[in-house]
């Protein structure tokens, strides 16, 4: 089978609960649909490779490699991009390269909506059915693999193509801000530790962070063709994603708290990281709106 039969098997097999308003693509990420890494050891040196799932297009994102390997590329592709941008002479006020942006936000924007729809119906039916800490802590990953694991590894998948935002400004003659650089980094390697040990906790990523997309990239995308048009509420999604970081920090003390009971140790260990890194973005996000917003109100 190839790669992009096998992608395309990946999108379109669903679970079929019954409910046909719930899309539930079947992503197994390992051989046996358990975490492929219960311990802090197999998220790295120990990283079990005989467990990858067959599909290799999965498997391929599932690997430590891959993640440091495209995180390592984003971050060094800047300045090559900037020499080819001033090779060809680059015009980014062009109607194709315009075109392009309005759709990759579009696109964006369309796919966090769906997301948003499915995740959140997924969690609400499995709160339902089998109520607030398995679906918390999910320790026999029934959740994860009613639907939400799918939801949560598409979601890591699409921060790749998130990279693009970065390369837009750089092509636009624009220096990406370190927020955004580093906000771009820090979510592949927090999201793909959670994606191969099944963490519960991911689902708050996704249900919240979701929901920013789709109306960020939509922000961006009438900016994108109507450049002159004033949102004033904008200011409004920079307190959202504080908010839904606060959120998201808050909710996973409770992992750390009830340690083996509620969470695995590679669990734990990628919150440690998630917790930095989510602080370390409140503050970020915190100067930048304080830098954008009292100039304007001043």
């Amino acid at each position: 089978m190839s790669i992009l039969e096998q992608l395309v098997q990946v999108l379109g097999d669903s679970e079929g609960d019954g409910n046909p308003l719930l899309w539930r693509p079947h992503i197994p990420n390992s051989i046996d649909s358990k975490p492929l890494a219960t311990s802090p050891s197999e998220l790295f040196w120990d990283f079990p490779y005989d467990r990858l799932p067959e599909n290799q297009v999965i498997a391929f994102f599932m690997r430590p490699e891959t993640m440091f390997g495209l995180a390592l590329f984003y971050l060094v592709s800047k300045e090559p991009l900037r020499w080819f941008r001033d090779a060809i002479c680059f015009n980014p006020k062009s109607e194709t390269f315009t075109n392009f942006v309005a759709l990759h936000n579009l696109a964006l924007a369309v796919f966090s909506a769906v997301t948003v729809w499915n995740s959140w119906g997924v969690v609400f039916a499995h709160l339902l059915a089998q109520g607030w800490i398995p679906t918390y802590c999910d320790l026999e990953w029934t959740s994860w693999n009613s639907g939400i694991g799918a939801w949560t590894t598409i979601f890591y998948i699409s921060k790749y193509y998130e990279f693009f935002d970065t390369w837009i400004l750089v092509l636009k003659g624009k220096k990406p801000s370190f927020l955004q650089v580093y906000h771009h980094t820090g979510i592949v390697f927090c999201m793909w530790g959670g994606t191969v040990s099944q963490s519960a906790w991911l689902l708050f990523i996704v249900l919240l962070n979701s929901i920013i997309h789709t109306f960020m990239y939509t922000y961006f995308f009438i900016k994108t063709l109507y450049p002159n048009i004033e949102i004033k509420s904008a200011k409004h999604l920079t307190m959202a994603q504080i908010g839904q970081l606060a959120i998201g920090i808050s909710f996973s003390f409770g992992y750390v708290a009830l340690g083996d009971s509620c969470s695995t140790p590679a669990s734990r260990l990628t919150i440690l990281f998630m917790q930095i890194y989510g602080f370390s973005l409140v503050a970020l996000f915190v100067a930048f709106a304080n830098r954008k917003y009292k100039k304007k109100t001043a």
